[in-house]
């Protein structure tokens, strides 16, 4: 089993297909000329490589677990702090849909990776596990809820720097609400490394995918790679 990601972005290979996921779904049958489609696809394009789809394979490996808990914010009472306990908050993040992916195999530790914040009398937790259901196991992406998934794994620069201000919530604002400034004020900061396992490359992907969504007003969809159905409304 592996997750499938692709962009909804419009480009004219996805629209002759007849969307996203059926552009996606005959990548399997039919061979692409990738330099053809870079030239002409919108998250390609941005992306500098043909990344608008791909796969996060699994069992995935420990050092994706410890890497996503790695990344979270240092602060809860930053920007990205806020967001990810909004989200979690917002879409009932509790791990559950992980866990049962570990229990199925999916996941190669035997548990989860955490971060604690806070006394121990008013600590919060944030999971590996909560982060992976996010990622991967509750669905599509709309470009809002993908803006706070790179903001909380501090993977996106605005205006040249990584915000972490409460304040520099205004920024974000403005860009939700002008999504042409989007390309020129933001930088996705996770670079692919040759020597990264393989689940660990997909993740990256698709954060990567995630903001070209954002950049983009596009949807993400994420699926079970064996899946094929017409696209589930967005995460708001």
């Amino acid at each position: 089993m592996a997750f499938g990601f692709v962009v909804d972005d419009r480009g004219p290979d996805k629209t002759q297909a007849g969307g996203a996921l059926q552009f996606a779904a005959r990548l399997a049958e039919s061979p692409l000329d990738e330099a053809a489609h870079v030239a002409a696809c919108p998250a390609c394009g941005l992306l500098g490589r043909f990344a608008c789809v791909g796969a996060v394979p699994s069992p995935l490996a420990a050092a994706v677990e410890k890497w996503l808990v790695e990344r979270l914010p240092e602060d809860l009472e930053s920007v990205g702090g806020f967001l990810l306990r909004k989200a979690i908050g917002d879409f009932g993040y509790d791990g559950a849909r992980a866990r049962e992916l570990r229990k199925r195999g999916g996941l190669a530790a035997p548990g989860p990776f955490e971060r604690h914040y806070g006394p121990f009398f008013r600590r919060f937790v944030v999971s590996s596990e909560q982060i992976l259901e996010e990622l991967v196991c509750a669905g599509d992406v709309a470009p809002s809820h993908g803006l706070a998934v790179l903001m909380h794994l501090g993977a996106l620069e605005v205006d040249g720097r990584v915000p972490t201000a409460l304040d520099d919530g205004q920024k974000l604002g403005e860009l939700i609400e002008h999504p042409r400034d989007r390309r020129a004020r933001t930088r996705f900061t996770v670079a692919p490394d040759g020597a990264d396992e393989p689940s660990l490359a997909g993740v990256k992907a698709l954060l990567a995918a995630l903001w070209a969504g954002f950049v983009l007003d596009a949807d993400v969809y994420v699926r079970d790679s064996d899946e094929v159905s017409e696209p589930a409304p967005p995460a708001a």
